[in-house]
């Protein structure tokens, strides 16, 4: 159902206090930036970079950072940080400079658009910052269980910030009911930039919803009817097509049908979703990482398990291919692969695997090649810095500056810590540890 951006009925001094709320939010920033930086930290390795997570200046203090990095056309990287329990935090890394800035956080942008309700939190920013025509959005997420206890929220915020102005804006402020869906929190983002529309998956019901950024009015596209199950998880990786059809996938390996589960949904405007058995996975087991190349008609994938996929369609998007192309080396049973980034190039991908084994040790940094699927293990990623060896949840795809270099986040996974934003130069680094390497095993 679409949502109305349509003021309820108001009179009197309602009215004056209505319209002067409208003004603040289509003349003023809801958020300007805070002001508040971070300054780099050399690795133990050529080519390495590391910034903390500065908190904010209403008391959110990072702890957690889920597939919540990216980038922008011009080579500025984003990172979001979070406390998974009452705010998240938008942070830039412009291209040309070392210094990490806040943009702005949920709870004041919403607070500044009169749009925070008593007792309201935002858990997450799960989203990977998603830059389209000039704005970069994000989205909170404010229950992250597959169950019922969605319906106690009052569901997610839609977030723009622009690098022009400086300003960071909660844009369901604008909407009935100042939330893009009732209860619903969204995970992952897509960008439609021809259409001027963002596509978001929903907690934990596995629906979509569409955001028309011209009109500002978001809309339910529903859920595929063939889900067996209420609450599933879905996708933190999905992808749109040269005619603005967007692809998804859920399922969490065992326990989800391989039938109903084990292959790519597409979204057909004014169809709904449409199951694609022709675009099957290796398992029944969602998109987790990845990164398209609009300009050549080419995605590359990921899911949690490594195994890898490549999309590619004609210029017209009249015809589209799905390959499995191997998959990413793991060293530990039951690791999760939630950092993947793939080269400008589209040549070569870097990998690092998450695991909750209580001996697992520092993951490793692998290149893998998309053309062949291979894995080569480079070094420990506590190699790149000792403080990475104590942090076992590594998570980002798609965050690369104009140097050719990549990003990613890291933070320990059971209680309490530090979040680590990564920067790695990868061809520095390869030749560091050619000139430093003694053992054959660790560089090729």
């Amino acid at each position: 159902m679409a949502r109305s951006d349509r003021p309820p009925s108001l009179s009197g001094g309602a009215v004056a206090r209505g319209l002067a709320l409208g003004l603040a939010l289509v003349m003023s920033p809801a958020q300007a930036e805070p002001g508040v930086t971070a300054s780099p930290q050399a690795g133990r390795i050529e080519g390495v970079q590391l910034w903390k997570l500065p908190s904010t200046p209403n008391g959110l203090v990072p702890s957690q950072s889920w597939h919540a990095t990216g980038s922008a056309p011009n080579g500025d990287l984003y990172v979001a940080g979070m406390d998974h329990r009452t705010n998240a935090a938008l942070y830039r890394l412009p291209t040309g400079r070392d210094d990490l800035r806040l943009v702005g956080d949920a709870r004041s942008a919403s607070e500044a658009a009169g749009n925070w309700r008593p007792g309201e939190t935002a858990e997450k920013f799960h989203t990977r910052p998603t830059f389209m025509n000039g704005k970069v959005y994000v989205a909170t997420m404010d229950s992250s269980g597959l169950d019922a206890d969605y319906k106690a929220k009052r569901g997610f915020h839609w977030y723009a910030y622009d690098p022009d102005m400086g300003h960071f804006t909660d844009l369901s402020a604008r909407e009935k009911g100042g939330t893009g869906l009732p209860h619903g929190s969204v995970v992952t983002l897509a960008a439609d930039p021809a259409r001027k529309a963002l596509f978001g998956a929903i907690v934990p019901t596995g629906e979509v919803v569409r955001y028309d950024a011209t009109g500002g009015v978001t809309a339910s596209l529903g859920r595929p009817g063939g889900y067996d199950r209420p609450f599933l998880y879905v996708n933190r990786f999905m992808f749109t097509d040269a005619k603005g059809r967007l692809y998804g996938s859920a399922g969490a390996g065992p326990g989800y049908a391989a039938g109903i589960y084990a292959h790519l949904y597409r979204y057909e405007p004014g169809v709904g979703p449409v199951p694609r058995p022709d675009l099957p996975l290796v398992e029944p087991r969602a998109l987790e990482t990845g990164r398209c190349f609009p300009d050549r008609q080419l995605c590359f994938a990921a899911d949690s398990r490594g195994h890898l996929y490549r999309f590619s369609e004609d210029a017209a998007g009249d015809t589209i291919a799905w390959t499995a192309i191997g998959q990413v080396t793991m060293e530990r049973p039951g690791s999760f692969l939630w950092m993947f980034q793939v080269d400008p190039a589209g040549a070569t991908a870097y990998a690092a695997a998450t695991s909750y084994a209580p001996d697992a040790g520092p993951a490793s940094l692998y290149e893998v090649d998309l053309a062949t699927g291979r894995s080569t293990r480079l070094c420990s990623l506590a190699d790149l810095d000792p403080r990475l060896g104590a942090l076992n949840v590594h998570t980002g795809y798609d965050a690369w500056d104009a140097q050719g270099r990549f990003a990613f986040a890291s933070f320990a996974g059971e209680g309490e810590s530090e979040v680590l934003l990564t920067r790695v130069d990868p061809a520095r680094l390869k030749a560091a540890l050619r000139a430093r390497c003694r053992d054959a095993a660790c560089m090729p």
